[in-house]
């Protein structure tokens, strides 16, 4: 017995990619075929030149397509992913003859044109992007790629380097400098994405810092309630992100301009600073001691009007804040403010927040009249000028045509609000332009086109433009109408009343007709059957069976339903024979 072998000989070609980055030259890799656990995978670009042998081991014949001489000799993979060389009918080898059921044969080959996709990751140090990206200590950096058919064959990089290198491992950078590095992958049958790169600049050094004394000073470091200080800090790499200070070691402060002295008890004191980085290099504390003279006022911030507390003290547009101030022997002279650390004023008048929505810090102190200033007081308050959200939801039933949102009386209506700053207090509706009320789930009853008025206030009385959704309220059913293929050919008597008669080769054919959202199922019952799908890609509806070849009375119960889920019913009554039965 003869054995056919269809052989497919793919033209190799090379292939070269241009890195666009300015790296080295990127390598070349060849168009192949790569076999891998049965499979066989085909760069999509190579052409296909297909011979078979009427033995394993006999002479190739050329294999030409009279059809299509012009795509078949080569031809071409044309989908990415798994192809086919298929015969239409599989032949069993022993008999010789069609298998049955009859089924192709299939020979799968796998196109692949498209190049890996590489990714980087950067981890185990801090990271700052401004001009350049900056790491900090322990930088790590992988490299990943996916391929989705052949698979990923090599990924290459080179880093500070003119020549490629395979990557192996994740790639420990531990000294400080600028650095390029460049990678790309290839995959098993010779796609090769175009070289990528990042630049970036490892930084180890910590920043340095210097205090300047400003205001009274006298002897050795004694100063008076109105003297400040002033840090300053300078890194040549990733840039000062923050410098901060302590008194005495306590709490440690952000540095934002001045550093005053107020808050600290008469007597001796040290203040500390330091600086840290962009990649969190931190600098080793420094420290200047003084020895501070004063007796300060006491002052309180108040909040009027719109007032919420939450995880924030949230404000609206509406609220205002107040400053009183205490003083226990010459009296207050000033009260001081900082808003968002802005410029300082003198509290005269009750002021508002920012209406820029977010946290909003106040900063506050007073002086007496001999100049002692009292410690800086904070209020730290959430601005909150927007109102809710509030969206609509129709459970089921429901169906959308013609610009219009069918549901039925059944169908609940709910509402879901969102507020991001102080919450929904508050959610209405109203129907049909009637008067809003409380919120909760509910239904619409009438049938016909109905309007649904809606909005949400939040915890600061923020208070949302009325919303309207707009739907068709639709209980009615399907009209089911019914055929014969034949006209009756009498009556008879069942149970008192005239039953039609039909001849045995009647058919008996079914519609439904919807005036709003369309007939969904037909389905029917003969004689107490179940029901089942009058037409359907699985069953055979009534009118295609010879249902009625038995002489005697048949009773079919109709069931239409449109695609709300409305439902009608009907029964039809008739008997197939003569009228002499």
């Amino acid at each position: 017995m003869k054995h056919v072998v269809i052989v497919a000989l793919l033209a190799f070609v090379l292939s070269s990619y241009s890195s666009k980055a300015q790296g080295p030259a990127q390598l070349q890799h060849e168009n192949r075929v790569y076999l891998n656990d049965g499979n066989t995978y085909v760069q999509k670009s190579l052409p296909l030149y297909l011979k078979f042998s009427t033995s394993p081991t006999g002479q190739n014949y050329d294999l030409k397509s009279k059809a299509t001489p012009k795509y078949a000799d080569p031809m071409y993979l044309d989908t990415e992913g798994i192809n086919y060389v298929r015969s239409k009918w599989a032949v069993d080898p022993a008999t010789g003859k069609t298998v049955s059921p009859q089924q192709e044969v299939l020979y799968e080959l796998y196109a692949d044109g498209l190049a890996p996709i590489t990714s980087i990751k950067f981890s185990g140090a801090p990271r700052y992007a401004s001009s350049k990206v900056f790491y900090g200590k322990g930088l790590q950096v992988d490299l990943t790629a996916k391929d989705g058919v052949s698979g990923v064959e090599k990924i290459h990089y080179a880093l500070n380097a003119t020549s490629w290198t395979d990557y192996a491992s994740s790639l420990q950078v531990n000294s400080e400098n600028e650095y390029n590095l460049y990678y790309y992958t290839h995959d098993n049958v010779g796609n090769a994405e175009v070289s990528k790169s990042r630049n970036f600049v490892v930084d180890h050094t910590a920043p340095s810092s210097s205090i300047t004394i400003n205001g009274i000073k006298f002897g050795e470091n004694i100063l008076s309630p109105s003297t400040t200080f002033s840090l300053s800090s300078t890194d040549q790499l990733s840039g000062v992100r923050a410098t901060y200070y302590d008194f005495d070691g306590n709490s440690r402060r952000n540095y934002g301009g001045k550093i005053s002295t107020s808050g600290l008890k008469d007597g001796q004191h040290t203040v500390n600073y330091w600086s840290v980085d962009n990649v969190k290099n931190e600098a080793t504390k420094q420290s200047l001691s003084f020895y501070l003279d004063l007796i300060a006022p006491v002052s309180e911030a108040s909040i009027n009007g719109d007032f919420c507390q939450k995880n924030y003290k949230f404000v609206s547009p509406r609220t205002n804040i107040s400053i009183a101030a205490t003083d226990n022997k010459a009296g207050v002279k000033n009260i001081y403010y900082r808003i968002d650390g802005g410029e300082r004023s003198i509290y005269a008048n009750n002021f508002k927040i920012p209406e820029v929505t977010g946290v909003h810090t106040i900063k506050y102190d007073a002086n007496d009249n001999v100049d002692n200033l009292s410690g800086n007081k904070y209020l730290t308050v959430f601005m909150d000028n927007r109102a809710p959200e509030t969206g609509i939801k129709y459970a089921k039933s429901q169906f959308f045509a013609r610009d219009t949102l069918f549901v039925t009386s059944k169908t609940n209506v709910s509402l879901f609000a969102r507020d991001g700053e102080s919450g929904v207090t508050k959610t209405e509706y109203g129907v049909d332009g009637g008067a809003m009320t409380a919120y909760s789930e509910f239904t619409l009853p009438t049938e016909g086109y109905h309007s649904i008025n809606f909005k949400s206030t939040d915890c600061v009385n923020n208070a949302e433009q009325v919303k309207t959704s707009n739907c068709y309220v639709d209980n009615t059913a399907p009209k089911i109408y019914y055929n014969f293929s034949i006209e009756p050919i009498g009556s008879k008597k069942k149970n008192g009343k005239n039953v039609m008669i039909y001849p045995n080769y009647s058919r008996l054919y079914l519609g439904a007709t919807d005036d709003h959202v369309g007939t969904e199922r037909i389905l029917y019952s003969m004689n107490g059957e179940p029901l089942a799908d009058y037409s359907s890609p699985q069953t055979l509806d009534v009118s295609e069976l010879n249902r009625f070849k038995n002489k005697k009375f048949y009773e079919v119960k109709v069931v239409s339903r449109d695609k709300l889920g409305n439902e009608s019913e009907m029964m039809i009554e008739f008997y197939i024979g003569r009228q002499d039965d």
